[in-house]
């Protein structure tokens, strides 16, 4: 096993390749014991948790019913994703941190975006202590529109938001920061980063960041001929009806 945090940067993507990549990253072997990708969405796409109800958008405001869609593996409430960074996490029980309770590893990564943020003069926080722990079944239907203990908030609004799934001996987290809100409907507190390079330093530093989190040597990574195969197979899934239209 290596001692690497391999880094995957990516373009932005559809919704169904985004979420394809990272289920792929969920049971790599190559990219053992941690791999970190972040990425942006084309277009712009609603993520429904894996247990919200696809009806649900036709009742969502004019402004964002039409856009894509399409659902994750993980919990939660919907992402509206447009102007943002997102990343993957996936680790493994060889780290100390998968084997520890889901808060240990949403506040390492959220803490992580909060000094990267704090050293670009935006003044996010932890939300408190007292608020409820993500879950998985309930909330608003919208991820953004509250937030909950380990989110990343600003004026007592969210700016940042994670989930997990977990399968014996590896951990997926992934989340979105919010960098700038075109649509009226969408919720939640934006960074106010529309600067390319200013959002390419913050990426740079988050993956920095992690990787001395997790004491592991930051290893720049791509996708190999055989993993685009993969992905692409697992993509077949995310653009389908049956999956989308699940509940």
């Amino acid at each position: 096993m290596s001692n690497c945090l391999f880094v995957l940067i990516d373009p932005a993507l559809d919704g169904a390749t985004n979420m394809a990549r990272d289920e792929h990253l969920l049971y790599s072997s190559r990219f053992v014991p941690a791999a970190l990708r972040v990425y942006a969405w084309s277009p712009p796409t609603i993520s429904l948790g894996y247990f919200q109800r696809f009806a649900d958008v036709g009742a969502l405001p004019a402004d964002v019913r039409d856009l894509a869609v399409v659902r994750r593996t993980t919990g939660g409430g919907a992402i509206l994703h447009d102007r943002e960074i997102t990343y993957c996490l996936v680790v493994s029980d060889a780290l100390p941190i998968a084997r520890e309770a889901p808060i240990a590893l949403y506040r390492l990564i959220h803490e992580r975006w909060r000094k990267v943020l704090h050293a670009g003069g935006v003044a996010a926080e932890l939300a408190a202590d007292h608020l409820p722990l993500p879950t998985p079944r309930t909330g608003p239907f919208f991820c953004f529109e509250k937030p909950g203990r380990t989110d990343l908030v600003m004026g007592g609004g969210k700016l940042l938001g994670s989930a997990q799934r977990r399968i014996p001996g590896r951990v997926l987290q992934h989340g979105s920061l919010l960098l700038e809100q075109r649509f009226t409907s969408h919720p939640g507190v934006p960074a106010g980063a529309s600067e390319q390079k200013r959002i390419e330093a913050w990426i740079q530093q988050f993956a920095d960041g992690v990787a001395a989190d997790l004491n592991l040597a930051r290893q720049d990574a791509g996708w190999a001929s055989d993993e685009l195969v993969d992905i692409d197979a697992r993509r077949a899934r995310y653009v389908g009806e049956e999956w989308n239209r699940l509940r």
